[in-house]
């Protein structure tokens, strides 16, 4: 049965109202499997051009974060994203924390880190698709909030809490 369809239904006979049970078995369409192929892969293109939401590729992306406070202190680093937890990191004077991740399909993208040294406590979202246009995302940290590293004059106030 596997290439059939099983299709019951119930046959009313007029005068005497007794209900008898028929089985009909039809057969699927045969296709050949390059065409199947190639109706799946047209259906797949309508299917995500046709969606009103912002359907996008995943793309790999690439985060690191540079210590560069002026005190020269370790700073704790604890980065997350809606699914994602990636655990406390100690990052020293100069030294850097990195991490990759796969960018969602709908477009929402979104990693957030909260940093501390001595008696600082900060937020910021070092990818926030939209804003972010980079697969390697640089940031080097600085008292005053991150910079986007390479991109000269492009630091960020920290979230405000």
């Amino acid at each position: 049965m596997n290439d059939k369809v099983l299709l019951n239904f119930v046959l009313l006979q007029s005068k005497e109202f007794q209900k008898k049970k028929r089985t009909v078995f039809l057969q699927e369409p045969k296709m050949s499997p390059p065409i199947r192929n190639v109706v799946m892969a047209l259906l797949v293109v309508l299917l995500i051009t046709s969606t009103e939401a912002d359907v996008q590729i995943p793309r790999t992306k690439r985060l690191r974060i540079t210590n560069s406070l002026a005190s020269k202190v370790d700073m704790k680093v604890h980065c997350k994203s809606g699914a994602h937890d990636l655990g406390e990191q100690i990052v020293r004077p100069t030294e850097s924390y990195e991490f990759r991740f796969k960018t969602n399909v709908m477009g929402t993208s979104l990693f957030f880190c909260s940093f501390q040294w001595g008696n600082e406590f900060h937020y910021f979202d070092v990818y926030k698709n939209g804003r972010d246009d980079c697969s390697k995302c640089f940031w080097t940290i600085v008292e005053k909030g991150p910079c986007l590293y390479g991109v000269q004059g492009v630091c960020h106030e920290w979230n405000k809490n």
